[in-house]
């Protein structure tokens, strides 16, 4: 398949640059009786952390140092041990960086920068024994 926007190759309609992309807000929830799933509230401590993290630093990606605008998106949130390999360190501020798309993309794919490569080092260190 081709990106609808670019026309680069993809497995869907767009491209992982050009994916329409959620922005990351608090999940709303009724004040009914209702009791939530457990991967609701997993999905909301996952957001407010992400969000605490948000309030605490500044704006830019953390590799390139491209400003990333003042509403936060979940790609921006990189965990940099991924946490279904990683589960323990899912909610380890240490372990999030916070990157612009590209730099998200290029990790994901293994094109990992010295600084990266740094900061994983750093974190096996400290937390894996």
């Amino acid at each position: 398949m081709k990106c609808k926007t670019c026309g680069k190759n993809s497995e869907s309609d767009y491209c992982f640059q050009h994916k329409p992309r959620k922005a990351l807000k608090t999940v709303k929830f009724s004040t009914g009786k209702r009791k939530l799933s457990d991967n609701t509230e997993k999905i909301s401590q996952m957001q407010e952390f992400f969000l605490g993290i948000w309030k605490k630093k500044q704006h830019n990606c953390e590799n390139c140092k491209k400003w990333l605008g003042n509403e936060p998106l979940s790609y921006m949130f990189d965990h940099l041990l991924e946490k279904s390999k990683f589960p323990e360190l899912k909610y380890e501020e240490e372990n999030i960086m916070l990157v612009c798309l590209e730099c998200h993309d290029n990790k994901t794919r293994g094109f990992l920068t010295d600084l990266v490569r740094e900061k994983i080092e750093e974190i096996r260190k400290k937390f894996i024994k």
